[in-house]
């Protein structure tokens, strides 16, 4: 059986799924969250809580609550944690900001970095991390999981 993919999301992915909770980030945070380890860091927890408390996206999005912040937080503090040295966070990406997932994603030995930043996903790759948007993760687990029930069945007929 293939181990439960180690993933990061980026600020972008809980900032679509409040904005959208049946979009295919919303999906992903909210109703397959059992299907992957999600990985983060202070550094990152405190930067999506800061984004979905500015003014000015909350008037735009109307949808993020302080309710749908609390369900990110919830998730964040379920989320396994890494800790990361800001000393050792290598300048990899265009955009600087994004490094600090770059490290999680190192310092986590994660599968994948899900993300819909171009300045990301043009890397594809960072250390043995995937570099992948929504779609290609949730392609991910669905394959795992029609793989992981055909393992089940042909144990079943034995």
């Amino acid at each position: 059986m293939a181990a439960t993919p180690r993933v990061i999301f980026d600020t972008q992915i809980f900032l679509r799924s409040v904005i959208n909770r049946y979009s295919a980030c919303g999906r992903l945070v909210f109703d397959q969250s059992s299907d992957y380890e999600l990985f983060t860091t202070d550094k990152i927890d405190a930067e999506v809580l800061e984004v979905l408390s500015r003014s000015s996206l909350r008037i735009k999005f109307p949808q993020i609550t302080d309710q749908t912040v609390q369900l990110i937080k919830l998730l964040l503090e379920q989320a396994h944690r890494v800790s990361i040295n800001p000393d050792n966070v290598e300048p990899v990406c265009r955009d600087p900001k994004d490094d600090i997932f770059l490290a999680c994603a190192k310092v986590a030995q994660a599968d994948y970095l899900v993300s819909e930043d171009n300045d990301l996903l043009v890397l594809q790759q960072y250390h043995n991390t995937k570099i992948v948007n929504v779609a290609a993760f949730l392609n991910v687990l669905e394959q795992r999981q029609a793989s992981l029930a055909e393992d089940e069945g042909s144990h079943e007929s034995q």
